[in-house]
């Protein structure tokens, strides 16, 4: 499908038309809580979509090519700084300087506070490809071409996350938005306020996805009364991620046509900007809108949710065997793949293709990214230690962890709370209930999940040591890392 068929169908044509004529009157509660991004948290009553710029807060640091530090927090700060950036990452790759390309990209994750696409980004750095890859998205995710949203499928589109979206809005010239969890987040909720009014037929055509928040924030418009669930980053491929970011981009650059909104950003790829900064902002915890959440029906549903929500229970796995497994997969001449690993270990170790598929929790570009690893790399990784931890994060010393909005790296932030957990207490009581009461997880099942992780990662990687207490890695890979629930 391409642009102009797109936006011709009649339920994108009224949704538009619906943004324009309520955007101006909606009123937003914004209240976030302290933390690295925020500090001294925001609260502030809105009226007007417009008007929620001014509110835009996100601190950031990265590092320039004169190793000079580029701060920002307000909307006019992170402009300039996202055009450093942008004029960094353009430059290099019209060039083909895969080394500077490389770095513009790292620093582009430092400012978003995303790591998960590192692996990604050097293993195509390091075959001369980075460039090129990029250049060729460009043209699929560009909203002013010909390009049509079939073209980005499963062979074009070889990653996609929190990070990568950044990468490729900063490069696109025509306004593409950032599409992460709160953008999603954000245009989900309008989308469900719309279908609530509308009086057209049909099922819901536009199924804006999300993610879950590192904290207790509501990032899914399913969670309140009568609101269209959001289909979870985890879930979907990388090209439908993709794609989403692409329909977003063209919902709002006819919007911005017919209005004035924005106007003085600049011109049309500003304005763009502008508005999926404030979508951003909206994002951060919909129950901004004023909305009614749904109370939980059972504990059983809590438990099934927290994987995909608001704690960081993961799904259980015994990480240091399993990469043991897929090691001897890959030199067994096994193919670098999620499939046929799965059926690999289905086979070889006793347990059931479900379970098999729960163990692979760890491999994904959210966790560790490991399907795609020269066996180089993975022997370090199995290996363990200081050395593994940094094959692992594909760096050449284990920089400081970083904390950031999405709900990702949760076997790592599993191994922060662990260790904290096992300063604190000393008994395995007081370790489950600091957790349970601290938010992380729901139920003491769920909890001893969480610790067993946590517990399994730390030791691996030199983390913790064997009473599973911080080591001096651990203080220095976690250090200025603070949670809340």
């Amino acid at each position: 499908m391409k642009r102009e068929q797109f936006l011709a169908q009649p339920e994108v044509e009224s949704f538009v038309a619906w943004l324009a004529a309520n955007l101006p009157t909606l009123t937003f509660k914004l209240r976030f809580k302290s933390s690295k991004f925020v500090p001294g948290g925001l609260q502030a009553d809105v009226r007007g979509f417009e008007q929620v710029l001014k509110h835009y807060r996100w601190k950031a640091s990265w590092q320039d090519t004169n190793q000079s530090s580029v701060d920002s927090q307000t909307w006019a700060e992170t402009q300039r700084s996202l055009g450093q950036l942008r004029e960094w990452l353009t430059s290099a790759v019209n060039l083909g300087d895969e080394q500077q390309a490389l770095q513009a990209c790292l620093q582009i994750l430092r400012w978003g506070g995303v790591r998960g696409a590192i692996p990604f980004l050097h293993r195509l750095a390091a075959k001369g490809e980075l460039s090129s890859y990029l250049q060729k998205m460009a043209g699929l995710m560009s909203l002013d071409g010909d390009n049509d949203l079939n073209d980005l499928d499963a062979i074009s589109v070889e990653r996609f996350d929190a990070g990568l979206t950044k990468i490729h809005a900063l490069l696109d010239a025509s306004g593409s938005p950032i599409y992460d969890s709160r953008v999603g987040a954000a245009i989900g909720m309008l989308y469900s306020l719309f279908r609530q009014q509308w009086t057209g037929i049909g099922k819901p055509l536009l199924a804006f996805p999300s993610g879950g928040a590192r904290g207790s924030q509501i990032r899914n418009p399913g969670a309140f009364l009568n609101g269209l669930a959001a289909p979870q980053f985890t879930s979907i491929s990388y090209e439908t991620w993709a794609r989403w970011q692409v329909r977003l981009g063209w919902i709002i650059q006819p919007l911005l046509e017919r209005t004035g909104w924005f106007a003085e950003h600049g011109a049309l790829p500003a304005r763009c900007h502008a508005f999926e900064a404030s979508l951003f902002m909206l994002g951060y915890d919909l129950r901004c809108f004023g909305g009614t959440p749904k109370v939980a029906v059972s504990v059983v549903a809590k438990q099934e949710s927290e994987r995909d929500s608001t704690g960081w229970v993961p799904t259980g796995n015994t990480f240091n065997q399993v990469i043991k497994d897929y090691l001897e997969f890959r030199r067994n001449g096994g193919q670098q793949d999620k499939a046929s690993f799965i059926d690999w270990l289905s086979t070889h170790r006793p347990i059931s293709r479900t379970t098999a598929q729960s163990y692979c929790f760890a491999f994904s570009m959210q966790e560790f990214d490991l399907f795609d690893r020269s066996l180089k790399e993975l022997e370090r990784i199995v290996a363990g230690g200081k050395d593994g931890l940094c094959a692992a994060l594909s760096s050449e010393v284990p920089e400081p962890f970083t904390l950031g909005d999405e709900r990702i790296s949760v076997c790592l932030v599993d191994v922060l709370i662990t260790g904290r957990a096992y300063q604190r207490e000393t008994t395995g009581r007081a370790r489950v209930e600091s957790i349970l009461s601290a938010g992380y997880a729901g139920t003491e099942n769920t909890a001893n999940t969480l610790l067993a992780l946590g517990r399994n990662v730390g030791k691996h990687f030199d983390l913790l040591d064997a009473k599973h207490l911080p080591t001096p890695l651990f203080e220095q890979f976690f250090r200025d890392c603070t949670l809340d629930a």
